[in-house]
């Protein structure tokens, strides 16, 4: 997992989409034009436990993502985008940020130790150095179980694929660019059971909060609460004082409406101007898939978030 390869590369032209029930590709080709596939996983293709995807069953996996590869027009390479849910984010402060990347990771899995009830050396992570801001040091984690990870790269490698970046949808949305106009921006990504809410200012992660939801619970009155609690958060202890751009994805309308009718009535949140999809063919793909599903492969290949 390399989330930092992401910011500076140029996008790649291939991008694998996962969910729980279907895995779909989107590729940029050489004209410019993005086709896309989706096919349905096996039942027990895929274990998701309580933090995230445990275990992977090769022998189920692989027959579709071999059988996709065909709409890739054989890209040896990939972006592999999970749901949000599937690993796990922090934003972790630290006194000292070694330079050898050994002594760095023995520092994170040491704080992931208190955070994740799984053995630290289980995981795999992927860590960015950020930017020292009032004297803070900070670190960008992403961590995500060992085993459930080569597995699918192991599953790639089968067919002739190298995955050079892995990461989630949150992630995937974030702006590559940053926009002087807009000194903060929250971006606010909801899937099943799932919401995650990354504020970044001057293109740098500021607030990372994400929650597993009880389905008991009802997601729409957590969500709505969570975005409450984070929004004032943000502008009594952030010190964020001005508008604040916000960036919605929700896999859902129902949650997408909501979400959008809270923010009209907040103070100084503006909502991100929406911009269509870049054209992806055929079009079923976005009706089985969805078009929140699909987006964050589509921001990926074509560069489009900005």
């Amino acid at each position: 997992m390399n989330w930092e390869r992401f910011f500076t590369s140029p996008p790649p032209s291939t991008a694998w989409v996962f969910g729980s029930e279907m895995v779909a590709v989107t590729h940029r080709s050489k004209t410019g034009e993005i086709h896309c596939a989706v096919e349905e996983l096996p039942v027990g293709a895929l274990d998701i436990g309580p933090v995230g995807l445990q275990a992977v069953n090769d022998g189920a996996l692989g027959p579709v993502l071999a059988r996709l590869k065909g709409a890739a027009e054989g890209a040896d390479t990939a972006a592999v985008i999970v749901p949000t849910s599937w690993l796990r984010s922090f934003l972790i402060d630290v006194d000292r940020v070694p330079r050898r990347e050994d002594e760095l990771h023995d520092i994170v899995r040491w704080r992931l130790k208190k955070l994740l009830p799984v053995p630290p050396s289980d995981l795999r992570l992927s860590v960015v150095r950020l930017a020292e801001i009032d004297g803070q040091r900070r670190l960008l984690v992403m961590a995500g179980i060992e085993r459930a990870v080569a597995a699918i790269e192991a599953c790639y490698d089968a067919i002739g694929v190298e995955v050079g970046l892995f990461t989630t949808r949150l992630f995937a949305l974030v702006p590559r660019r940053f926009v002087p106009e807009t000194s903060a921006t929250l971006v606010v990504q909801h899937e099943d059971r799932f919401i995650s809410l990354l504020l970044l200012v001057e293109g740098a992660p500021r607030l990372l909060r994400t929650k597993p939801l009880a389905r008991s619970v009802g997601d729409a009155k957590v969500v709505l609460r969570e975005a409450a609690l984070t929004l004032g958060f943000i502008r009594e202890s952030v010190g964020i004082d001005g508008d604040i751009e916000v960036r919605l994805s929700c896999d859902e309308p129902e949650m997408n409406a909501k979400l959008r009718s809270w923010l009209v009535d907040q103070d100084g949140l503006v909502p991100a101007i929406e911009t269509a999809n870049p054209p992806c063919g055929p079009t079923t793909v976005v009706e089985r898939l969805g078009a929140a599903r699909l987006a964050p492969g589509l921001a990926v290949v074509s560069g489009e978030l900005r």
